[in-house]
Protein backbone atom coordinates (compact mmCIF):
# COMPACT_ATOMS: atom_id res chain seq x y z
CA UNK A 1 0.00 0.00 0.00
CA UNK A 2 2.83 2.36 0.92
CA UNK A 3 4.63 1.65 -2.33
CA UNK A 4 1.45 2.29 -4.29
CA UNK A 5 0.98 5.66 -2.60
CA UNK A 6 4.61 6.57 -3.30
CA UNK A 7 4.19 5.59 -6.95
CA UNK A 8 1.06 7.73 -7.33
CA UNK A 9 2.87 10.61 -5.63
CA UNK A 10 5.86 10.36 -7.98
CA UNK A 11 3.60 10.22 -11.01
CA UNK A 12 1.79 13.38 -9.95
CA UNK A 13 4.64 15.55 -8.68
CA UNK A 14 3.78 18.36 -11.17
CA UNK A 15 0.29 18.68 -9.66
CA UNK A 16 1.79 18.56 -6.16
CA UNK A 17 3.98 21.52 -7.13
CA UNK A 18 0.89 23.47 -8.22
CA UNK A 19 -0.85 22.52 -4.97
CA UNK A 20 2.11 23.67 -2.85
CA UNK A 21 2.33 26.99 -4.71
CA UNK A 22 -1.40 27.58 -4.22
CA UNK A 23 -1.13 26.56 -0.55
CA UNK A 24 1.67 29.04 0.10
CA UNK A 25 -0.19 31.86 -1.64
CA UNK A 26 -3.37 31.22 0.31
CA UNK A 27 -1.54 31.03 3.62
CA UNK A 28 -0.19 34.52 2.95
CA UNK A 29 -3.43 36.04 1.62
CA UNK A 30 -5.27 38.38 3.96
CA UNK A 31 -9.00 38.90 3.42
CA UNK A 32 -9.06 42.57 4.35
CA UNK A 33 -10.06 44.59 1.31
CA UNK A 34 -12.21 44.71 -1.81
CA UNK A 35 -15.82 43.62 -2.21
CA UNK A 36 -15.24 40.71 0.19
CA UNK A 37 -15.12 42.99 3.24
CA UNK A 38 -16.66 46.20 1.95
CA UNK A 39 -19.83 44.64 0.58
CA UNK A 40 -20.42 40.88 0.65
CA UNK A 41 -19.68 40.26 4.34
CA UNK A 42 -22.49 42.63 5.31
CA UNK A 43 -25.16 41.26 2.99
CA UNK A 44 -26.51 38.51 5.23
CA UNK A 45 -27.34 40.76 8.18
CA UNK A 46 -30.88 39.64 9.02
CA UNK A 47 -31.81 38.50 5.50
CA UNK A 48 -32.06 35.09 3.87
CA UNK A 49 -29.94 34.19 0.85
CA UNK A 50 -33.08 34.15 -1.34
CA UNK A 51 -34.02 37.71 -0.35
CA UNK A 52 -30.50 38.87 -1.09
CA UNK A 53 -30.41 37.19 -4.50
CA UNK A 54 -33.81 38.61 -5.49
CA UNK A 55 -32.67 42.10 -4.50
CA UNK A 56 -29.35 41.70 -6.32
CA UNK A 57 -31.09 40.50 -9.50
CA UNK A 58 -33.44 43.49 -9.43
CA UNK A 59 -30.80 46.09 -8.67
CA UNK A 60 -27.29 44.94 -9.57
CA UNK A 61 -26.32 41.51 -10.93
CA UNK A 62 -27.63 38.45 -12.79
CA UNK A 63 -24.97 36.09 -11.36
CA UNK A 64 -27.41 34.37 -9.04
CA UNK A 65 -25.92 30.88 -9.15
CA UNK A 66 -22.43 32.20 -8.46
CA UNK A 67 -23.57 34.53 -5.68
CA UNK A 68 -25.59 31.70 -4.12
CA UNK A 69 -22.17 30.17 -3.39
CA UNK A 70 -20.22 33.40 -2.94
CA UNK A 71 -22.30 35.23 -0.33
CA UNK A 72 -22.27 32.48 2.35
CA UNK A 73 -18.64 31.62 1.53
CA UNK A 74 -17.43 35.17 2.18
CA UNK A 75 -18.55 34.72 5.77
CA UNK A 76 -16.09 31.81 6.20
CA UNK A 77 -12.74 32.86 4.64
CA UNK A 78 -10.84 29.76 5.83
CA UNK A 79 -13.29 27.52 3.95
CA UNK A 80 -12.82 29.59 0.80
CA UNK A 81 -9.05 29.15 1.08
CA UNK A 82 -9.39 25.36 1.25
CA UNK A 83 -11.82 25.23 -1.67
CA UNK A 84 -9.83 27.70 -3.77
CA UNK A 85 -6.64 25.70 -3.35
CA UNK A 86 -8.55 22.63 -4.55
CA UNK A 87 -10.01 24.53 -7.53
CA UNK A 88 -6.60 25.94 -8.51
CA UNK A 89 -5.06 22.45 -8.38
CA UNK A 90 -7.91 20.77 -10.25
CA UNK A 91 -7.74 23.18 -13.22
CA UNK A 92 -4.41 21.76 -14.54
CA UNK A 93 -5.63 18.23 -13.74
CA UNK A 94 -8.68 18.68 -15.98
CA UNK A 95 -6.63 20.50 -18.62
CA UNK A 96 -4.18 17.60 -18.67
CA UNK A 97 -6.97 15.04 -18.97
CA UNK A 98 -8.55 17.08 -21.74
CA UNK A 99 -5.40 17.55 -23.83
CA UNK A 100 -3.08 14.65 -23.04
CA UNK A 101 -4.68 11.74 -21.23
CA UNK A 102 -7.67 10.93 -23.42
CA UNK A 103 -6.66 9.72 -26.90
CA UNK A 104 -8.45 11.81 -29.50
CA UNK A 105 -9.00 9.06 -32.02
CA UNK A 106 -11.89 10.95 -33.51
CA UNK A 107 -9.45 13.63 -34.70
CA UNK A 108 -6.84 11.09 -35.82
CA UNK A 109 -4.29 12.65 -33.50
CA UNK A 110 -1.27 10.88 -32.04
CA UNK A 111 -2.29 8.89 -28.96
CA UNK A 112 1.05 7.79 -27.50
CA UNK A 113 1.79 10.76 -25.27
CA UNK A 114 4.55 11.08 -22.69
CA UNK A 115 2.32 11.58 -19.69
CA UNK A 116 5.02 13.02 -17.41
CA UNK A 117 6.05 15.67 -19.95
CA UNK A 118 2.40 16.54 -20.51
CA UNK A 119 1.81 17.02 -16.79
CA UNK A 120 4.83 19.28 -16.40
CA UNK A 121 3.80 21.39 -19.40
CA UNK A 122 0.23 21.86 -18.18
CA UNK A 123 1.37 22.69 -14.65
CA UNK A 124 4.04 25.09 -15.91
CA UNK A 125 1.41 27.03 -17.85
CA UNK A 126 -0.82 27.04 -14.76
CA UNK A 127 2.02 28.52 -12.70
CA UNK A 128 2.56 31.16 -15.38
CA UNK A 129 -0.96 32.50 -14.95
CA UNK A 130 -0.86 35.79 -12.98
CA UNK A 131 -2.98 34.67 -10.04
CA UNK A 132 -2.54 38.15 -8.54
CA UNK A 133 -5.20 39.30 -11.05
CA UNK A 134 -7.69 37.62 -8.71
CA UNK A 135 -7.31 40.35 -6.07
CA UNK A 136 -8.77 43.15 -8.17
CA UNK A 137 -12.25 42.96 -6.58
CA UNK A 138 -11.26 41.08 -3.45
CA UNK A 139 -9.77 37.58 -3.39
CA UNK A 140 -12.97 35.66 -2.62
CA UNK A 141 -15.29 37.63 -4.90
CA UNK A 142 -12.91 37.54 -7.87
CA UNK A 143 -11.93 33.87 -7.69
CA UNK A 144 -15.50 32.63 -7.25
CA UNK A 145 -16.67 34.84 -10.14
CA UNK A 146 -13.84 34.08 -12.56
CA UNK A 147 -11.55 31.20 -11.52
CA UNK A 148 -14.24 28.78 -10.35
CA UNK A 149 -16.38 29.07 -13.53
CA UNK A 150 -13.23 28.18 -15.47
CA UNK A 151 -13.12 24.84 -13.64
CA UNK A 152 -16.77 24.20 -14.51
CA UNK A 153 -16.10 25.07 -18.15
CA UNK A 154 -13.18 22.62 -18.33
CA UNK A 155 -15.29 19.88 -16.74
CA UNK A 156 -18.04 20.32 -19.34
CA UNK A 157 -15.42 20.33 -22.12
CA UNK A 158 -14.10 17.03 -20.73
CA UNK A 159 -17.61 15.56 -20.80
CA UNK A 160 -18.08 16.72 -24.40
CA UNK A 161 -14.81 15.04 -25.33
CA UNK A 162 -15.92 11.81 -23.67
CA UNK A 163 -19.25 11.95 -25.50
CA UNK A 164 -17.40 12.42 -28.79
CA UNK A 165 -15.16 9.42 -28.07
CA UNK A 166 -17.50 6.93 -26.43
CA UNK A 167 -20.96 8.37 -27.09
CA UNK A 168 -22.04 8.26 -23.46
CA UNK A 169 -21.20 9.41 -19.93
CA UNK A 170 -22.29 7.98 -16.60
CA UNK A 171 -25.38 9.55 -15.08
CA UNK A 172 -23.41 11.02 -12.17
CA UNK A 173 -20.89 12.58 -14.57
CA UNK A 174 -23.70 14.12 -16.58
CA UNK A 175 -25.41 15.35 -13.41
CA UNK A 176 -22.14 16.95 -12.34
CA UNK A 177 -22.10 18.67 -15.71
CA UNK A 178 -25.60 20.05 -15.05
CA UNK A 179 -24.44 21.57 -11.75
CA UNK A 180 -21.29 22.92 -13.42
CA UNK A 181 -23.33 24.37 -16.29
CA UNK A 182 -25.77 26.14 -13.96
CA UNK A 183 -22.90 27.62 -11.96
CA UNK A 184 -20.43 28.64 -14.67
CA UNK A 185 -23.04 29.89 -17.19
CA UNK A 186 -24.05 32.45 -14.57
CA UNK A 187 -20.85 34.28 -15.60
CA UNK A 188 -21.52 36.23 -18.80
CA UNK A 189 -18.26 35.49 -20.62
CA UNK A 190 -18.38 31.80 -19.75
CA UNK A 191 -22.00 31.56 -20.89
CA UNK A 192 -20.98 32.84 -24.34
CA UNK A 193 -17.90 30.58 -24.54
CA UNK A 194 -19.96 27.59 -23.43
CA UNK A 195 -22.59 28.29 -26.09
CA UNK A 196 -19.92 28.17 -28.80
CA UNK A 197 -18.39 25.03 -27.29
CA UNK A 198 -21.76 23.25 -27.25
CA UNK A 199 -22.51 24.40 -30.79
CA UNK A 200 -19.19 22.96 -31.97
CA UNK A 201 -20.05 19.69 -30.23
CA UNK A 202 -23.36 19.61 -32.10
CA UNK A 203 -21.62 20.38 -35.40
CA UNK A 204 -19.21 17.53 -34.75
CA UNK A 205 -22.12 15.13 -34.15
CA UNK A 206 -24.07 16.33 -37.19
CA UNK A 207 -21.05 15.98 -39.48
CA UNK A 208 -20.79 12.37 -38.43
CA UNK A 209 -24.53 11.88 -38.90
CA UNK A 210 -25.13 11.30 -35.22
CA UNK A 211 -28.05 12.64 -33.27
CA UNK A 212 -25.83 13.81 -30.43
CA UNK A 213 -26.23 13.10 -26.74
CA UNK A 214 -29.19 14.42 -24.79
CA UNK A 215 -26.66 15.75 -22.28
CA UNK A 216 -25.36 18.18 -24.90
CA UNK A 217 -28.82 19.50 -25.66
CA UNK A 218 -29.59 19.68 -21.95
CA UNK A 219 -26.49 21.77 -21.28
CA UNK A 220 -27.38 23.98 -24.24
CA UNK A 221 -30.87 24.59 -22.83
CA UNK A 222 -29.41 25.54 -19.44
CA UNK A 223 -26.91 27.87 -21.08
CA UNK A 224 -29.53 29.56 -23.26
CA UNK A 225 -31.74 30.08 -20.20
CA UNK A 226 -28.77 31.61 -18.38
CA UNK A 227 -28.05 33.94 -21.30
CA UNK A 228 -31.71 34.95 -21.44
CA UNK A 229 -31.64 35.62 -17.69
CA UNK A 230 -28.51 37.74 -18.11
CA UNK A 231 -29.95 39.76 -20.98
CA UNK A 232 -33.28 40.33 -19.24
CA UNK A 233 -31.82 41.14 -15.82
CA UNK A 234 -32.97 44.64 -14.72
CA UNK A 235 -30.05 44.85 -12.29
CA UNK A 236 -27.49 44.67 -15.09
CA UNK A 237 -29.00 47.75 -16.73
CA UNK A 238 -29.16 49.65 -13.44
CA UNK A 239 -25.56 48.78 -12.62
CA UNK A 240 -24.42 49.80 -16.10
CA UNK A 241 -26.05 53.22 -15.79
CA UNK A 242 -24.50 53.78 -12.37
CA UNK A 243 -21.07 52.71 -13.60
CA UNK A 244 -21.32 55.01 -16.62
CA UNK A 245 -22.19 57.93 -14.39
CA UNK A 246 -19.53 57.17 -11.80
CA UNK A 247 -16.63 55.88 -13.90
CA UNK A 248 -16.96 56.88 -17.56
CA UNK A 249 -19.67 59.47 -18.41
CA UNK A 250 -18.49 59.72 -22.02
CA UNK A 251 -19.21 55.98 -22.48
CA UNK A 252 -22.89 56.82 -23.06
CA UNK A 253 -21.93 58.56 -26.33
CA UNK A 254 -19.59 55.88 -27.70
CA UNK A 255 -20.50 54.23 -30.98
CA UNK A 256 -20.34 50.46 -31.44
CA UNK A 257 -17.03 50.81 -33.28
CA UNK A 258 -15.52 52.89 -30.49
CA UNK A 259 -16.50 50.25 -27.96
CA UNK A 260 -14.98 47.53 -30.13
CA UNK A 261 -11.85 49.64 -30.46
CA UNK A 262 -11.63 50.10 -26.69
CA UNK A 263 -11.99 46.35 -26.10
CA UNK A 264 -9.46 45.41 -28.80
CA UNK A 265 -6.93 48.04 -27.69
CA UNK A 266 -7.13 46.77 -24.13
CA UNK A 267 -6.37 43.21 -25.25
CA UNK A 268 -3.41 44.52 -27.22
CA UNK A 269 -2.20 46.49 -24.19
CA UNK A 270 -2.36 43.49 -21.83
CA UNK A 271 -1.05 40.74 -24.12
CA UNK A 272 1.28 42.53 -26.54
CA UNK A 273 2.29 46.00 -25.35
CA UNK A 274 3.06 44.84 -21.81
CA UNK A 275 5.08 41.88 -23.15
CA UNK A 276 2.87 39.25 -21.55
CA UNK A 277 4.93 36.15 -20.74
CA UNK A 278 2.21 33.63 -21.63
CA UNK A 279 1.43 35.31 -24.94
CA UNK A 280 5.17 35.52 -25.76
CA UNK A 281 5.74 31.82 -24.97
CA UNK A 282 2.67 30.68 -26.92
CA UNK A 283 3.67 32.79 -29.95
CA UNK A 284 7.27 31.56 -29.87
CA UNK A 285 6.24 27.90 -29.50
CA UNK A 286 3.84 28.09 -32.44
CA UNK A 287 6.52 29.69 -34.63
CA UNK A 288 9.07 27.02 -33.70
CA UNK A 289 6.56 24.24 -34.39
CA UNK A 290 5.84 25.69 -37.83
CA UNK A 291 9.57 25.75 -38.55
CA UNK A 292 9.89 22.12 -37.49
CA UNK A 293 6.96 20.99 -39.59
CA UNK A 294 7.37 23.01 -42.78
CA UNK A 295 11.14 23.56 -42.94
CA UNK A 296 10.16 26.70 -44.83
CA UNK A 297 11.80 30.01 -43.86
CA UNK A 298 9.04 32.24 -45.24
CA UNK A 299 6.28 30.34 -43.47
CA UNK A 300 8.28 30.36 -40.26
CA UNK A 301 8.86 34.11 -40.47
CA UNK A 302 5.17 34.77 -41.13
CA UNK A 303 4.29 32.59 -38.15
CA UNK A 304 6.78 34.59 -36.07
CA UNK A 305 4.98 37.91 -36.62
CA UNK A 306 3.41 37.84 -33.11
CA UNK A 307 6.89 37.41 -31.60
CA UNK A 308 8.21 40.31 -33.67
CA UNK A 309 5.36 42.53 -32.49
CA UNK A 310 6.08 41.73 -28.85
CA UNK A 311 9.82 42.25 -29.29
CA UNK A 312 9.02 45.53 -31.04
CA UNK A 313 7.50 46.78 -27.81
CA UNK A 314 10.13 45.23 -25.58
CA UNK A 315 13.22 46.33 -27.52
CA UNK A 316 12.61 48.86 -30.30
CA UNK A 317 10.34 51.16 -28.27
CA UNK A 318 13.03 51.56 -25.60
CA UNK A 319 15.77 52.14 -28.16
CA UNK A 320 14.87 55.69 -29.15
CA UNK A 321 12.14 58.14 -28.06
CA UNK A 322 11.00 58.52 -31.67
CA UNK A 323 9.74 54.92 -31.74
CA UNK A 324 7.18 55.80 -29.06
CA UNK A 325 5.15 57.36 -31.87
CA UNK A 326 4.84 53.94 -33.48
CA UNK A 327 5.14 51.41 -30.67
CA UNK A 328 2.71 53.15 -28.38
CA UNK A 329 1.13 51.53 -25.35
CA UNK A 330 -2.63 52.18 -25.32
CA UNK A 331 -3.52 54.28 -22.33
CA UNK A 332 -6.39 53.58 -19.98
CA UNK A 333 -8.42 56.49 -21.24
CA UNK A 334 -11.77 56.77 -22.94
CA UNK A 335 -11.08 59.50 -25.47
CA UNK A 336 -9.31 59.04 -28.79
CA UNK A 337 -8.61 61.24 -31.76
CA UNK A 338 -9.18 58.85 -34.64
CA UNK A 339 -7.74 61.38 -37.08
CA UNK A 340 -4.35 60.62 -35.53
CA UNK A 341 -2.97 57.44 -37.16
CA UNK A 342 -1.15 56.57 -33.93
CA UNK A 343 -4.47 55.70 -32.32
CA UNK A 344 -5.00 52.96 -34.90
CA UNK A 345 -1.63 51.28 -34.30
CA UNK A 346 -2.73 49.18 -31.28
CA UNK A 347 -5.62 47.60 -33.22
CA UNK A 348 -3.43 47.15 -36.31
CA UNK A 349 -0.81 45.37 -34.20
CA UNK A 350 -3.50 43.17 -32.68
CA UNK A 351 -4.92 42.26 -36.10
CA UNK A 352 -1.45 41.47 -37.46
CA UNK A 353 -0.62 39.43 -34.36
CA UNK A 354 -3.84 37.40 -34.52
CA UNK A 355 -3.37 36.88 -38.26
CA UNK A 356 0.16 35.59 -37.66
CA UNK A 357 -1.07 33.19 -34.99
CA UNK A 358 -3.94 32.00 -37.20
CA UNK A 359 -1.50 31.39 -40.06
CA UNK A 360 0.77 29.39 -37.75
CA UNK A 361 -2.16 27.22 -36.70
CA UNK A 362 -3.10 26.71 -40.36
CA UNK A 363 0.43 25.52 -41.15
CA UNK A 364 0.24 23.06 -38.28
CA UNK A 365 -3.24 21.75 -39.09
CA UNK A 366 -3.65 22.16 -42.83
CA UNK A 367 -4.06 18.38 -43.24
CA UNK A 368 -6.93 18.47 -40.74
CA UNK A 369 -9.06 21.48 -41.69
CA UNK A 370 -11.87 20.40 -39.40
CA UNK A 371 -9.49 20.52 -36.45
CA UNK A 372 -8.29 23.92 -37.64
CA UNK A 373 -11.85 25.20 -37.81
CA UNK A 374 -12.59 24.08 -34.24
CA UNK A 375 -9.32 25.59 -32.96
CA UNK A 376 -9.88 28.94 -34.67
CA UNK A 377 -13.47 29.05 -33.40
CA UNK A 378 -12.31 28.50 -29.81
CA UNK A 379 -9.49 31.04 -30.18
CA UNK A 380 -11.95 33.49 -31.72
CA UNK A 381 -14.45 33.20 -28.88
CA UNK A 382 -11.57 33.74 -26.44
CA UNK A 383 -10.64 36.98 -28.19
CA UNK A 384 -14.30 37.98 -28.34
CA UNK A 385 -14.61 37.44 -24.57
CA UNK A 386 -11.95 40.13 -24.18
CA UNK A 387 -13.16 42.52 -26.86
CA UNK A 388 -16.69 42.48 -25.42
CA UNK A 389 -15.27 44.22 -22.34
CA UNK A 390 -15.27 47.35 -24.50
CA UNK A 391 -19.04 47.34 -24.09
CA UNK A 392 -18.67 47.75 -20.34
CA UNK A 393 -17.90 51.06 -18.62
CA UNK A 394 -15.95 49.05 -16.03
CA UNK A 395 -13.39 47.82 -18.57
CA UNK A 396 -10.56 49.56 -16.72
CA UNK A 397 -11.98 49.15 -13.23
CA UNK A 398 -12.17 45.39 -13.84
CA UNK A 399 -8.40 45.36 -14.39
CA UNK A 400 -7.05 42.16 -16.00
CA UNK A 401 -9.31 39.58 -14.33
CA UNK A 402 -11.84 39.24 -17.22
CA UNK A 403 -9.05 38.00 -19.53
CA UNK A 404 -8.52 34.75 -17.62
CA UNK A 405 -10.48 32.80 -20.25
CA UNK A 406 -8.36 34.14 -23.11
CA UNK A 407 -5.26 33.20 -21.12
CA UNK A 408 -6.36 29.60 -20.76
CA UNK A 409 -7.60 29.28 -24.34
CA UNK A 410 -4.16 30.41 -25.52
CA UNK A 411 -2.57 27.84 -23.20
CA UNK A 412 -4.87 25.06 -24.42
CA UNK A 413 -4.22 25.86 -28.09
CA UNK A 414 -0.46 25.87 -27.53
CA UNK A 415 -0.50 22.59 -25.58
CA UNK A 416 -2.73 21.00 -28.23
CA UNK A 417 -0.20 21.92 -30.94
CA UNK A 418 2.71 20.59 -28.85
CA UNK A 419 0.84 17.33 -28.47
CA UNK A 420 0.21 17.17 -32.19
CA UNK A 421 3.92 17.66 -32.94
CA UNK A 422 5.32 15.58 -30.08
CA UNK A 423 6.84 12.83 -32.23
CA UNK A 424 8.64 15.32 -34.49
CA UNK A 425 9.82 17.36 -31.48
CA UNK A 426 11.45 14.30 -29.89
CA UNK A 427 12.93 13.23 -33.21
CA UNK A 428 14.40 16.54 -34.42
CA UNK A 429 15.00 18.78 -31.42
CA UNK A 430 18.23 18.05 -29.53
CA UNK A 431 17.85 17.00 -25.91
CA UNK A 432 20.02 19.94 -24.82
CA UNK A 433 17.63 22.40 -26.47
CA UNK A 434 14.64 20.75 -24.82
CA UNK A 435 16.36 20.86 -21.43
CA UNK A 436 17.31 24.51 -21.86
CA UNK A 437 13.74 25.33 -22.89
CA UNK A 438 12.49 23.57 -19.75
CA UNK A 439 14.91 25.61 -17.62
CA UNK A 440 13.76 28.89 -19.20
CA UNK A 441 10.11 27.94 -18.72
CA UNK A 442 10.87 27.04 -15.12
CA UNK A 443 12.51 30.43 -14.54
CA UNK A 444 9.41 32.18 -15.92
CA UNK A 445 7.31 30.13 -13.48
CA UNK A 446 9.54 30.94 -10.51
CA UNK A 447 9.39 34.65 -11.28
CA UNK A 448 5.59 34.54 -11.46
CA UNK A 449 5.33 32.48 -8.26
CA UNK A 450 7.51 35.00 -6.41
CA UNK A 451 5.66 37.99 -7.85
CA UNK A 452 2.29 36.47 -6.96
CA UNK A 453 3.51 35.69 -3.43
CA UNK A 454 4.51 39.34 -3.02
CA UNK A 455 1.10 40.50 -4.25
CA UNK A 456 -0.62 38.10 -1.86
CA UNK A 457 1.44 39.63 0.96
CA UNK A 458 0.78 43.30 0.21
CA UNK A 459 -2.85 43.12 -1.01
Amino acid sequence: MKEKIQKVFRQNIPFVVVFVAALIWHLVIKISAGDDVVYFQTLMDGRSIWEILAHRYATWSSRMAIEFVLIPLVQVPWLWKILDIIVFTLIPVLLYRLLFLNPEKYLDMECNINKTAGKWLVCAFMLLYPFSDMVSAGWIATTVNYLWPLLGLLYIALLLQKLAQKGHVHWYEGAGGVVSCIFCSSQEQVAAILLVLLFLAMVYSWRRKKSGSLWIYGYAVIDVISLFTILRCPGNGIRSMQEVEGRMPEFAYFSVWEKIYMGAANIERIFVAQVNSIFLIVSAVLAVLVGLKTKNLIKTLLSSVPVFCILGYALIRTGHPWYEKIFIIPKQIAEWNFKDPANWFPVIFLIVTVAGMSYALFCLMREKLETYFYTIAILGVGLASGIVMGFSPTIYASADRPYIYLYFILMAVCLFCIRQMRRQIRKEVPVLVLNMSAVILGLFCMVNIAETLWMCHIM
